[in-house]
């Protein structure tokens, strides 16, 4: 049985200095059954992360994303301890940006110049900076999740603090509607910068979406942009640009980068990155961060070898395919289902009878742990999974599932959680 006692003494701790004790809203306690589950981590290796407890866990989360090789891998520990020999900032910059900056021109279709920042949000709201100055227009179409900068969370029920004079520049649209697209479009036909989005979502695009968007985008003077910064080094070298064979003007990229160490970069068309040089201000201290660029040239170089993502898709089919078998084996059709693309895929909940979809995801989140699978609902799959922490897995959904069958029928928790119910401070609404 595992215990959380050192994990509950530092949460207790940093409540009272930091809020909701985390530096990322979906790392936060709330996100699992409190009391029962880890909360600080002590370190990782490959696929699995052991907490200030001691208690070892197979971990489907990947860091959020941002792990593609696995945690504490000795080729890109090597590449930063190397650089760390010759220091982390300078007063110039380093070789490395020119070296990074080349391979990403040559494995991303979109690429003629890149700019590199710190995260994910850095890297949507540059593109976004660049597509308005570009165009002269203010006007932004988006879809799917941008990161935390004003343009895009204004436009979300997250929006508190954010001037409604710049809520009212951002609209959205649903994926896989290209109608819907169209009619934003044409409400507010001359003044839209740039079509941003996900490009994959769920189960992904519907044939002809993609092209479909670049078309309308094009159609009416707006830049288009790949918001890859998920889908970028998951399901291909080149994200879903590659996957899908849809071209746009600018995309960015984070996350998998560098197998969690802290980069994202802007890339697209010169004609649009080089207004940099002419008034558009993307400048950042930590942009040229050579340890970062050094581990992202050691991670791309693994990511390149062949191999490496038909075996994250090969595990990812596996795992998707286990969790349908198990939905029926329970007979959780419209409680449970299974939802995204191999390597990014997993479990969405919905609610039944009393319990809320909050409820259900609980009482999974509980059992999921206690048999040592650390996860939230949708997995990252990386390179040190194997078929045999994808059988662990669906071992675990398997105990979890039938508790959840339990709590469905009797309607209600009573007697079946042991700690606190999943609680999530964000939530995407993706489906």
């Amino acid at each position: 049985m595992n215990t959380f006692v050192k994990s509950s003494e530092l949460l207790e701790r940093e409540l009272k200095v930091s809020p909701l004790a985390a530096q990322t809203f979906s790392k936060s306690y709330r996100y699992y059954c409190r009391g029962i589950s880890p909360v600080y981590v002590d370190h990782g290796k490959g696929c699995r992360l052991y907490d200030v407890d001691g208690n070892e866990f197979i971990d489907f989360m990947c860091a959020l994303g941002p792990i593609t090789v696995g945690y504490n891998d000795e080729r890109v520990n090597a590449a930063v301890a190397e650089q760390l020999k010759k220091g982390a900032s300078f007063s110039l910059q380093s070789p490395l940006e020119v070296e990074l900056a080349e391979k990403l021109c040559k494995i991303i279709p979109c690429a003629q110049m890149v700019r590199f920042v710190k995260n994910g949000s850095d890297a949507t709201t540059a593109a976004i900076r660049l597509a308005r100055a570009y165009t002269g227009k203010d006007i932004i179409l988006m879809c799917g999740y941008h990161g935390m900068h004003d343009w895009s969370i204004g436009a979300s029920e997250n929006h508190k603090g954010v001037p409604e004079a710049v809520r009212n520049l951002t609209k959205t649209f649903r994926y896989n509607d290209l109608e819907d697209l169209k009619t934003r479009l044409e409400a507010n036909t001359g003044n839209v910068a740039a079509v941003i989005l996900e490009p994959i979502q769920a189960d992904g695009p519907k044939d002809g979406f993609l092209e479909g968007v670049k078309e309308l985008a094009h159609s009416h003077g707006a830049v288009l942009i790949f918001d890859e910064v998920v889908s970028g080094f998951r399901y291909a070298l080149g994200g879903a640009s590659e996957l899908y064979k849809v071209v746009p003007d600018l995309a960015s990229f984070g996350k998998g980068m560098a197998n969690g160490f802290t980069i994202s970069a802007v890339a697209g068309k010169r004609e649009i990155l080089s207004q940099i040089e002419n008034g558009v201000f993307v400048s950042t201290t930590f942009g040229g961060d050579a340890l970062s660029m050094a581990a992202a040239l050691a991670t791309i170089g693994i990511l390149e070898k062949p191999g490496f993502y038909e075996h994250i898709w090969n595990i990812g089919k596996k795992m998707r395919d286990g969790i349908s078998k198990l939905i029926k084996k329970h007979g959780l059709e419209g409680v449970v289902s299974v939802s995204g693309l191999p390597p990014h895929c997993g479990v969405v909940f919905d609610g039944h009878g009393s319990l809320s979809y909050l409820d259900i995801h609980s009482v999974y989140s509980q059992v999921m742990i206690e048999n040592g699978i650390l996860i939230f609902a949708i997995c990252n799959l990386c390179a040190s999974h194997t078929e045999k922490e994808i059988d662990m897995y669906l071992g675990a959904t398997d105990k979890a599932f039938s508790l959840v069958r339990i709590a469905v029928e009797k309607d209600s928790l009573e007697g079946i959680l042991k700690g606190g119910k999943v609680n999530p401070v964000f939530t995407r609404n993706i489906k």
